[in-house]
């Protein structure tokens, strides 16, 4: 096997290389320690000279002794430890370019069902690479003084990287974990790779496998591609290869939708619900519904995904010439705000966008000055009558004729007798 130590040294931060040089340091000296090596993605990176990210170490050994002295030797706190014999350093406030280090017992996996998480047994570094998705995330550097650099690399990684392909290690990777295709997706775009030639027909026969997954573990999945730059190729990718009809039969994403996105993929302020609102905007109620339920989602996404159907059957009234402010925010004021924005962004040119607009940027900050205590101040009884006079000053606001809060008590003053005869 090549050795890369010269990656190590010469492609490394200042960060990198003294979490390197301890590993080195520590795989010498602790006892139970036989192996020690980073592995995944930051060896890929380093190797086609892309920024890597969190450091991810794999132990052949007493993994949790060593992620505990590595964590004291860099002044973390204890690492976090999980079911699957890994641990969590976590370094943000202690790196600039590393905000956590993720320690793995190496490992060997199978899996008893499609879909399932997977059993797990100790095992040696090569059995630890051989678990992983892809080639190119399945090579180790290793760290210990002895073979210090060496590429461990059972499956050809590092040919594939220089290839520029993305390849299963088997055939039965998708069947094992149909999450996998969400990645294939992801690193495909992300890289600039291609599927590997064989990678096609694999995932249309196990696409179907994705009803296996759990709603969360879809809708992670999906909100993961919505966070990259480059979402719109992984989508346009996606709907290619039948991602999306799997995750549910009327999930696709409309040429404007993608035309909005494309336009936004270089801001890091665009937030999920928006994001999720632009993605299935033109879906009908029916479509809509099937998404949500499928991701099981919570309420916050579920309304971003519902409510683009909910504006869509009274958006029309919008284009009336004559409709008052409080009009205006009577038949918005149950829409999920990401959907506004969404129709704002890919709706057509008609007069409600001007409506919607005004809605987003005044209409819907405009409030009462008066209070319940400001009422019960005055003298008007505890009651639902209260928020009743309220909302007439809200509506009164809106439309201009009222100005200042005296006034507003004027208003609610006048309106009493009429809601005490009701």
């Amino acid at each position: 096997m090549p050795n890369l130590s010269q990656l190590l040294t010469t492609k490394s931060s200042v960060e990198y290389k003294r979490v390197f040089e301890h590993c080195r340091d520590i795989s010498n000296e602790l006892d139970g320690v036989d192996g020690v090596y980073i592995v995944g993605g930051i060896v890929r990176d380093l190797i086609l000279d892309r920024a890597p990210g969190d450091i991810d170490l794999s132990v052949v050994g007493d993994a949790k002794a060593f992620s505990q002295e590595l964590a004291a030797r860099i002044g973390a706190a204890s690492p976090d430890e999980s079911q699957f014999l890994t641990f969590k350093i976590r370094t943000s406030g202690i790196f600039s370019d590393v905000s956590s280090i993720d320690v793995v017992t190496a490992r060997a996996e199978s899996y008893a069902d499609s879909a399932a998480l997977p059993d797990v047994s100790v095992s040696s570094i090569d059995d630890d690479l051989k678990r992983r998705d892809f080639t190119v995330n399945a090579m180790a550097i290793s760290l210990a003084g002895s073979d210090w650099g060496t590429l461990v690399d059972p499956n050809n990684g590092f040919g594939d990287v220089m290839r520029k392909r993305i390849k299963v290690l088997h055939d039965s990777s998708f069947v094992d974990d149909p999450t996998r295709i969400f990645r294939a997706v992801r690193y495909a775009v992300r890289l600039g790779f291609k599927l590997d030639s064989r990678m096609n027909e694999l995932i249309s026969k196990s696409i179907a496998n994705i009803d296996r997954l759990s709603g969360t573990r879809v809708r992670n999945e999906f909100e993961l591609v919505l966070s990259e730059p480059n979402r719109v190729e992984m989508l346009r990718m996606s709907e290619e290869i039948g991602l999306l009809a799997a995750i549910s039969p009327g999930l696709r994403i409309g040429t404007k939708a993608l035309q909005v996105l494309s336009e936004q993929s270089e801001s890091d302020s665009v937030e999920l619900p928006d994001l999720l609102a632009i993605t299935t905007f033109g879906l009908n109620e029916d479509e809509a519904n099937q998404v949500v339920q499928r991701f099981d989602a919570p309420p916050a996404s579920g309304e971003s995904i519902t409510g683009n159907a909910q504006l869509a059957k009274h958006v029309a009234v919008l284009d009336q010439p004559n409709l008052a402010p409080s009009e205006v925010a009577e038949i918005l004021r149950e829409i999920p705000l990401a959907s506004i924005n969404a129709y704002i962004l890919a709706g057509p040119p008609l007069p409600r966008r001007d409506k919607l607009v005004e809605y987003v940027e005044k209409i819907r900050f405009i409030k009462p000055e008066i209070t319940g205590d400001d009422l019960l101040e005055i003298g008007i009884p505890q009651g639902p009558i209260i928020g009743q006079l309220i909302d007439v000053v809200r509506r009164a606001k809106l439309d201009g004729k009222v100005s200042t809060k005296q006034d507003e008590i004027e208003l609610a003053k006048s309106r009493l007798p009429g809601f005490l005869a009701k």
